[in-house]
């Protein structure tokens, strides 16, 4: 496998969907003669490997050239800050910072789990400090959710005030598989949940509730 060391790069504004290709019309995102640091700094970046980007943002990235080529596509996929760098908390700037590679990466390997699972409705869960950060992940998952073809919903499991009770008190690699356990979930439903194992960290862990079972993603 080798490396482009010039793979397309899509730029648009905060309230767009990226719109174009380096090269056919897109935004260099690094500084330049015409680009200057402070405008580099203010967009959100993230790299999209092989089959990802195409399935991200259909008709916008196009597939991988043929295996003949030999090449791993990689796409770089920018976007303006909604708000400047220093105004979010660190851990909520760097969860959205990579928010749309990493949300790509879980779900698809939450798909690749089990062919069968394709049938069912999918909901998602997330579970970090900010809700607006957690809605904003829970959007971009739910979206590449529906961009590989799977059934989603917006409803949202239930617990019941005493199985919160019993969940707050235990370890967070416990508390997701026993509150997978617990869920009122529909017959056909799979739950993908993302959530930080630690208040230090910020790198989204994620798992699979299916039929009362609980799985970690690898």
């Amino acid at each position: 496998m080798s490396f482009d060391a010039n793979p397309p790069a899509v730029h648009a504004p905060a309230s767009e969907a990226p719109a174009a290709f380096l090269g056919i019309g897109g935004i260099n995102p690094a500084p330049g003669p015409n680009r200057t640091r402070t405008w580099s700094r203010n967009l959100e970046c993230a790299w999209l490997a092989g089959q990802a980007g195409p399935r991200a943002y259909p008709g916008v990235i196009e597939p991988p050239r043929p295996r003949g080529d030999y090449i791993e596509q990689y796409t770089m996929v920018c976007r303006e800050r909604a708000l400047r760098l220093g105004l979010r908390d660190p851990i909520d700037e760097a969860i959205l910072s990579t928010m749309q590679g990493t949300t790509v990466d879980l779900v698809e390997r939450a798909a690749n789990v089990d062919p069968a699972l394709a049938a069912r409705t999918w909901l998602v869960e997330v579970f970090v400090p900010s809700a607006a950060v957690a809605y904003k992940v829970s959007f971009a998952a739910k979206n590449a959710l529906v961009g590989r073809g799977l059934s989603v919903s917006d409803r949202a499991p239930t617990l019941s005030a005493t199985d919160v009770d019993v969940l707050v008190g235990l370890p967070a690699t416990e508390a997701y598989p026993s509150a997978c356990a617990r869920y009122a979930l529909d017959d056909g439903d799979v739950l993908l949940a993302m959530m930080l194992l630690d208040p230090r960290e910020t790198s989204l862990h994620a798992g699979l509730c299916v039929d009362g079972g609980w799985m970690w993603l690898p």
